[in-house]
């Protein structure tokens, strides 16, 4: 008796272990999978608001898929408080989003991809990006805000290992939220890969004080998001059928 009641124990315990809340996004038509992290929330479904001025600060070729928040900083920003733990992004080029990427065609065109990347001047693309920035996250929020990206540079592409572009780069901003003055200082740490051939981006984002010198607590946890995206639309995309 004692052994069945330990069998039991264990399966559960295995059971609860294993378990872990996932995220179905539509990306073109494909429905792809995302592990939302223990604490974590979709910004779609709990912070809808906040999700649709994060949406409407993307330059208009992307759109925003999803974000995963720290359900503590959602209890913090509604007290008026700025974010504290890393959050993650998922977004797609419009322009991509109805295009399905074989193994071969993404490997061919990612070495051209990340020199693109590390090319782009993206205090330019910035200037260009804050003339109706404002407006359009004011609109999303239902209040004023006002935002300007401070000197951000090119990003660093620092690996293209196992088919997935990686980047860091830092965003300092500054601006009004509804009257009030309000200055962030970002580390992004970005992958640019193809899931279920969908080309997408997971960028994990890092609130800091100071910059860090190696962006690891950033990098770290995009890490972690991105293999496990990697590892739940691999076992969901069929294997090609044997010959004969």
């Amino acid at each position: 008796m004692f052994r069945i009641a330990l069998a039991m124990l264990l399966a559960l315990c295995s059971t609860l272990a294993s378990a872990e809340d996932l995220a179905a996004l539509t990306i073109g038509g494909k429905e792809l999978q995302m592990a939302v992290p223990t604490g974590y929330v979709r910004a779609s479904e709990k912070a809808p608001s906040l999700f649709a001025t994060s949406a409407a600060a993307l330059p208009p070729a992307l759109r925003l898929v999803e974000a995963l928040l720290a359900e503590s900083d959602i209890k913090r920003m509604l007290s008026g408080q700025s974010l504290a733990q890393p959050y993650v992004q998922f977004q797609v080029m419009r322009d991509a989003e109805a295009v399905d990427f074989s193994e071969q065609e993404w490997r061919a065109i990612q070495p051209a991809m990340a020199k693109g990347l590390g090319a782009t001047d993206l205090d330019a693309t910035t200037r260009a990006l804050q003339s109706g920035m404002g407006d359009r996250m004011s609109k999303a929020a239902g209040g004023t805000i006002s935002i300007k990206y401070g000197e951000i540079g090119k990003p660093q592409v620092y690996s293209q290992a196992g088919d997935v572009i990686r980047f860091v780069l830092r965003l300092p901003l500054s601006g009004t939220v509804n009257g009030k003055d309000v200055h962030y200082l970002l580390e992004c740490a970005g992958a640019v890969l193809v899931l279920k051939g969908k080309l997408m981006m997971i960028n994990a984002y890092q609130p800091l004080e100071t910059p860090s010198e190696n962006f690891e607590k950033a990098r770290a946890f995009l890490d972690a998001n991105v293999e496990r995206a990697r590892a739940l639309n691999a076992a969901l995309t069929p294997a090609p059928a044997k010959a004969g």
